[in-house]
């Protein structure tokens, strides 16, 4: 990345609509932590904390309602940025850490035993005018099945409840859609979580 973090998070703020998205985020935000990590100067952890800390506020605001696939995006951009910081910089490690249970929470208290699947709007119940989102769910899978391998969130409360969403999306969309090119990207990195769960 040739851009200067503060120019290119000043630019996002600014923008009409605001550029500091959940999609942009999710995007933009693990690749740039992992970047600074690698290089060892970790000094725009500063930046890339304000935004989140901007971006989490927005998605408190404009989403009095919960909706997916934004809600899932916002869980991985999280999950994805801690998973490549150094936590040695433990105040900003347990400030992603934070927004991340906080945003799992929300999300999880929406979450039903009985399908282990979430719909696109997830403050109401899933019809055919609010259809399950197999993606969303994903999502959200993948998200919680990562914070139990990073020990962000206890295993014992979640790692059944994150497999049971990536078993149940996975019925719907066939077993057999990840021997295609067509899998959808997050099928695929549930996959690989929930593999690493089960093979644990």
């Amino acid at each position: 990345f040739n851009m200067d973090y503060k120019e290119y998070i000043k630019d996002c703020m600014e923008s009409e609509p605001p550029k500091n998205s959940v999609e942009e985020a999710y995007k933009v935000f693990p690749a740039f932590m992992k970047q600074d990590t690698e290089e060892g100067k970790k000094e725009n952890y500063n930046a890339i904390h304000d935004s989140f800390k901007e971006l989490d506020q927005i998605f408190y605001k404009e989403h009095q309602e919960v909706l997916l696939p934004k809600a899932g995006l916002y869980l991985m951009s999280l999950v994805d940025t801690m998973s490549v910081m150094s936590q040695e910089i433990f105040e900003h490690y347990k400030y992603f850490e934070t927004l991340y249970k906080k945003a799992l929470k929300k999300v999880l208290a929406f979450y039903q035993e009985e399908t282990s699947l979430f719909p696109t709007n997830l403050n109401h119940p899933a019809d055919s005018n609010n259809p399950v989102d197999i993606t969303g769910t994903f999502m959200i899978a993948y998200a919680v099945l990562k914070g139990c391998r990073m020990k962000a969130i206890l295993s014992e409360k979640y790692l059944d409840m994150g497999k049971a969403m990536y078993q149940a999306a996975e019925k719907i969309i066939g077993k057999e859609a990840m021997d295609t090119l067509d899998a959808p990207l997050e099928m695929k990195l549930a996959y690989e979580e929930y593999k690493k769960a089960v093979d644990k």
